[in-house]
């Protein structure tokens, strides 16, 4: 059995404490309101009112359990969701390998493998709501490393994200990063 190397892809989380509080306050909001419809309320709004605490807390277990992840042995990109629903890509294998904008203030680094109708995204670069953040540089460095370990002719990524990197090293701001400036400024989300 071959023992397999995985670097967890962290996620960029807001260090924004009153986005936390908004995000707090709209839980216990929509959660009061249901309970409150479950006490007061005929017997089919209790009913939607029950529905709508599942779906709120599929929902909510959803984005809490995805996680992504490099496989250095294996040559791969995977995401899953609780350990289910398993999605791996090989670098080798991608018919894209690229930065794009997610058109919501983020920068991403897109992996979609050959055939798939659609792509796994790996945040790198986050400027919105939640404030200014970045993957750390050894983190992209990782991440170049591999894509130039595993998918040799992609070079362009690999330059990007080792300039990223690089710009971190020396002390420069996220809003002012080669990612930031290329992918999210065009954008409009000039700071």
């Amino acid at each position: 059995m071959v023992a397999r190397d995985r670097v967890a892809v962290p996620r960029l989380t807001s260090r924004s404490a009153t986005t936390w509080l908004s995000v707090v306050a709209a839980v216990v909001g929509v959660v009061g309101v249901v309970v409150w419809a479950l006490l007061t309320q005929p017997r089919g709004n209790q009913v939607a009112a029950v529905v709508a605490l599942v779906v709120l807390g599929s929902l909510l277990g959803f984005l809490m359990g995805r996680r992504s992840w490099l496989d250095r042995t294996a040559g791969t990109v995977g995401r899953d969701v609780w350990g289910a629903l398993p999605r791996v890509v090989r670098w080798a294998d991608a018919d894209r390998v690229r930065v794009r904008s997610n058109r919501s203030g983020q920068a991403v680094l897109e992996v979609r493998g050959a055939g798939a109708r659609t792509s796994l995204y790996l945040p790198l670069v986050a400027l919105d709501l939640g404030g200014d953040r970045c993957q750390s540089a050894p983190f992209l460095r990782t991440v170049a490393d591999e894509i130039d370990r595993w998918a040799p002719g992609r070079s362009g990524v690999v330059r990007t994200l080792r300039d990223q990197a690089e710009h971190l090293e020396q002390g420069g701001t996220v809003s002012d990063s080669p990612l930031a400036l290329r992918y999210l400024a065009l954008a409009g989300h000039q700071t």
